[in-house]
C-alpha cells in the first residue's frame, strides 16, 4: 500500500515479498538509507540525508513518528520530523531488513 500526500511519498510494506531490497530502498528514498527500528518491531527507511538536502517534510510518516516517540521516553520525542518519502515495513514483513 502507498499513500500519496502533498509533501512525501509513505509506503507501508505488510508483505515480506514486497520488502524491498538495498537497491529499491535507495531509489525510492533518493539517497543513501538510514533504518530506524521503532518499539513494536516495525522498520522505517528514510533517507539518510533528507534534511541537509532539504527534502519536504513527510507528513503521514512524522505523525507516526510522534506518535510512537514521546518526550518522555525517547530522546528525540515529539519535536523531530521526517523528510522525504519514507517505508515503513511491518514486523511481520520483516525479512532483509531484520536486526
Amino acid at each position: 500500500m502507498t499513500i500519496e500526500n502533498k509533501t512525501a511519498e509513505f509506503k507501508i510494506i505488510t508483505d515480506k515479498k514486497d520488502e524491498p531490497n538495498l537497491k529499491a530502498a535507495q531509489d525510492f528514498v533518493g539517497g543513501y538509507v538510514e533504518g530506524i527500528t521503532f518499539p513494536n518491531g516495525d522498520y522505517l527507511i528514510i533517507n539518510e540525508e533528507g534534511k541537509l538536502m532539504g527534502l519536504p517534510l513527510n507528513e503521514k510518516a512524522s505523525k507516526l513518528w510522534s506518535e510512537t516517540f514521546d518526550n518522555d521516553n525517547y530522546i528525540t520525542g515529539r519535536d523531530d520530523f521526517v523528510v522525504g518519502p519514507a517505508i515503513l515495513i511491518k514486523k511481520q514483513a520483516l525479512n532483509t531488513w531484520a536486526s
